[in-house]
């Protein structure tokens, strides 16, 4: 069913069955427009420039929504008011003033609902190199279900992103390659896809066809198949593209057994299908019982989709070299792209005690906007920039650890994209050892699941930071609004110097990064701590302390140290063995450290008359008493 035929569908059971649910949202709007002798179109004009500039929408003219009463009404379009539309459509003008012509992206067709005629204006949104365009001097943007005045900064900034993209790489002619190089099969399977709604454009039967539809889209260009012609619909691809349609994966297997790997070559479309088969073929699956028996994957699978998708949208086409996927079992995707982001995208401070290497997520825009308007139509890119935002979220909602991006020169980067969970073992062990500090910080509140992952983005990124781990920025945009709010409040963070009053850029309670207590312990033991003959010796005495003063769990034992500082130092338990041979040793340190008078072990009577240990403190009366050290 046509998502039109749905939509009408979804009104007429509403009416009928007299049950209200809010049909408009981005991409539909309602109108009780046109059943009138006249009409003034400014309504409808503005929800028209709205979905120019922002994203394809549909246009609903005859159907009144009452939203106060919960109710539909379908009110009909007089036809004999066709004609102003269509005249009307005409006066759109660009930032100059000039007219544009829209025709091409503006389908009108008559529907019936419950007995009355009704008119369906389909929208299909400009690519990013056209925007914006104004009505009667404003340029508006979907927001939600309503349609906004896009704000004089962001119109002056499209229109230098223009001025960038006027010579774009997309877009460069191909030296030796001919219009015969085109495919017109290859063309019409695109064009079946335009189709898929409503007609936009004949099937291409003959070489001139083919030529002004080459050029209107970008592909054909001073006589000759551009870059972006010869990837969607090329042939001899390697010959004239050489790596630029290429995709070297390989899987990365521990000592020396045999690499997986795999070159792919092709169109735009199958390289990225592809490309993505490769990652799932390679990766570990399960079955979800909650969805019925069906596969499931180590990493999310739209995410990993779309990662791939925005690997070919975005990168930098005026370089000759393949995209590398790079599959790490058990431990991250790396997706290595020809390219970089633009210096605007980029906060970079090393002059401050806390090194920053952030990404900006609400500001990014296609680098090839022709073909990121090509994958839009084969569904292979949403074309919102949710991209960065979506990975942000799904390691907020733990689907996987913090993602991070690493530069390897001017024009070559790694997306890497961990397995895991942002709030992991060693994270919620650290929590553990904070617990106390933490609620006192709340005023007597628990961390809640949300204030726990916004924190632990917050200190990861700042570790990954000054590992030279580019991290995206994450701000109150990202719908974690209450938990930054709260985090910051309670002072458990704060703004970095470098935040300005457009991007605020979050910071940890320095107490959380503090390395160790080793002066408060050398205050309490004095020289024979430093002279400690194991450091191991160090960092036990320095976890209880830790415990001992800022944990809710301050009865110690060497269970508890054990957990605390294998989390700490390994991240998670995948070895048993290892595991339990690393607590006995920290068994043996309790009881060395308790020998030489540097722990005292607290007992309580057990029912057999026995004493057992209910709890260690470390020794005030140390410099008194003589050790075994």
């Amino acid at each position: 069913m046509k998502v039109i035929d749905k939509i009408l569908a979804e009104i007429e059971d509403s009416i009928i069955n007299s049950q209200y649910e809010r049909i408009e949202d981005e991409t539909i709007e309602l109108k009780n427009y046109g059943h009138a002798d006249k009409v003034k179109w400014d309504s409808v004009m503005e929800s028209v420039c709205a979905f120019l500039n922002t994203d394809n929408g549909i246009i609903i003219l005859g159907v009144n929504e009452d939203v106060k009463n919960k109710k539909y009404e379908v009110t009909g379009f007089n036809f004999n008011n066709e004609n102003s539309l269509k005249e009307v459509l005409k006066t759109l003008k660009d930032e100059n003033n000039q007219s544009i012509d829209i025709s091409s992206k503006i389908h009108i067709e008559q529907k019936e609902l419950i007995g009355k005629k009704i008119l369906v204006i389909y929208v299909d949104s400009l690519s990013a190199d056209e925007k914006f365009v104004f009505y009667k001097g404003i340029a508006y943007e979907r927001v939600m279900s309503c349609d906004e005045k896009i704000a004089r900064i962001n119109i002056e900034k499209q229109i230098e992103y223009k001025q960038e993209l006027r010579e774009l790489r997309e877009l460069q002619p191909i030296v030796n390659a001919k219009v015969t190089d085109l495919d017109i099969d290859k063309a019409n399977q695109y064009i079946q896809l335009l189709n898929s709604e409503f007609k936009v454009q004949n099937l291409l039967t003959n070489q001139e066809e083919a030529i002004s539809f080459y050029t209107i889209n970008g592909m054909y260009r001073e006589n000759r198949p551009t870059i972006l012609g010869m990837l969607v619909c090329g042939n001899n691809l390697s010959y004239f593209l050489n790596f630029r349609c290429q995709t070297d994966a390989y899987v990365e297997l521990p000592g020396n057994l045999p690499q997986n790997k795999k070159i792919i070559s092709d169109n735009i479309i199958p390289l990225l299908e592809e490309s993505t088969r490769f990652i799932f073929r390679n990766i570990q699956t399960g079955i979800s019982i909650e969805k019925g028996g069906t596969k499931t994957y180590e990493y999310p699978e739209e995410l990993i989709r779309e990662c791939v998708n925005n690997s070919l949208a975005h990168r930098d086409y005026s370089i000759d070299k393949y995209i590398n996927i790079n599959v790490v079992p058990s431990k991250h995707i790396e997706i290595r792209n020809p390219g970089r982001f633009k210096r605007l995208l980029l906060i970079f401070d090393e002059s401050t005690e806390i090194p920053l290497r952030r990404i900006i997520t609400n500001n990014a825009k296609a680098n090839n906007p022709k073909l990121a308007k090509v994958l839009n139509v084969f569904q292979k890119w949403e074309g919102k920039g949710r991209g960065m935002k979506n990975l942000v979220n799904a390691c907020l909602d733990g689907e996987i650890d913090l993602p991070y991006y690493i530069f390897h020169s001017n024009d070559e980067l790694s997306l890497f994209i961990p397995k895991g969970k942002l709030v992991d073992d060693s994270f919620e062990v650290l929590l553990s050892s904070y617990s106390k500090y933490l609620v006192e910080k709340l005023g007597g509140e628990e961390l809640n699941s949300d204030q726990k992952a916004v924190l632990a983005y917050f200190y990861k990124s700042e570790i990954a930071n000054k590992n030279d781990q580019w991290t995206l920025m994450l701000t109150k945009n990202n719908n974690h609004l209450n938990a930054i709010n709260s985090l910051e409040e309670a002072k458990l963070i704060y703004k970095h110097p470098k935040s300005d009053e457009i991007n605020s850029i979050y910071v940890v309670d320095r107490l959380f990064f503090k390395k160790n207590f080793y002066l408060e312990l050398t205050e309490l033991f004095g020289q024979k701590f430093i002279e400690l003959p194991n450091p191991e010796y160090k960092e036990v005495l320095n976890a209880i302390y830790l415990h001992k003063n800022f944990s809710k769990s301050n009865k110690i034992s060497a269970s508890l140290i054990g957990n605390y500082l294998y989390l700490l130092k390994y991240g998670r338990v995948i070895e048993l063995n290892k595991f339990d041979a690393f607590k006995r040793k920290i068994r043996n340190q309790f009881n060395i450290l308790e020998k030489s008078n540097y722990l005292i072990s607290i007992k309580l009577p057990t029912s057999k008359g026995g004493e057992r240990v209910d709890d260690y403190d470390l020794n005030t009366n140390f410099k008194n008493i003589p050790t075994l050290f």
